[in-house]
């Protein structure tokens, strides 16, 4: 009796990972809906396999594309992802940001942990020059038929343990 409840066990534990296997194998099969360019592009062409099938989609808010945001690098406490926007009618493009480093200006194609809102076109991320997140900031974008405004650029260097709001940096004009 023991034994036959083993095997009816058995089997049907060996179904279900069968049917997940073949689920797994169907997902992977629909992601081609990811263009291949978005993909490449993002990461300097060196995004791991595992990471990119990670990769989030949103159409822009004036039907003018897609923006694609594609995980580059997994960290303890963030993800690196860098943003491609794939125009319906053009060539696809990685994006680079404004970064505040050393008390001036630089850019980057690394955005951490980012967030899109398709209906406000609202970019936004979170990066941690540690973990304890009391280093580094909030920056957020505004999309703007072609590419990304910078609205609000907030940032403390000195990682001092504090849990008080990030300093202003940047803040663009209400009007702007």
């Amino acid at each position: 009796m023991r034994t036959d409840r083993l095997a009816v066990l058995t089997s049907g534990l060996l179904a279900a990972a069968l049917a997940l296997s073949q689920a797994a194998w169907a997902r992977a099969d629909t992601v081609e809906a990811r263009p291949a360019p978005a993909t490449e592009l993002a990461c300097d062409g060196t995004a791991d396999p595992a990471l990119a099938a990670d990769a989030r989609s949103y159409a822009l808010p004036d039907a003018g594309g897609m923006l694609w945001l594609v995980p580059c690098i997994r960290g303890s406490y963030q993800t690196a992802y860098n943003a491609v926007v794939v125009p319906e009618d053009g060539a696809p493009r990685r994006l680079l940001f404004a970064l505040w480093r050393d008390q001036s200006w630089t850019g980057t194609a690394d955005l951490f942990d980012p967030a899109f809102d398709p209906q406000t076109g609202i970019l936004s991320d979170q990066y941690k020059d540690r973990g304890l997140g009391d280093c580094g900031g909030p920056r957020r974008w505004q999309w703007e038929g072609s590419d990304f405004r910078l609205r609000e650029y907030r940032a403390r260097s000195e990682c001092n343990g504090s849990d008080a709001a990030f300093p202003v940096i940047f803040e663009a004009p209400a009007d702007a």
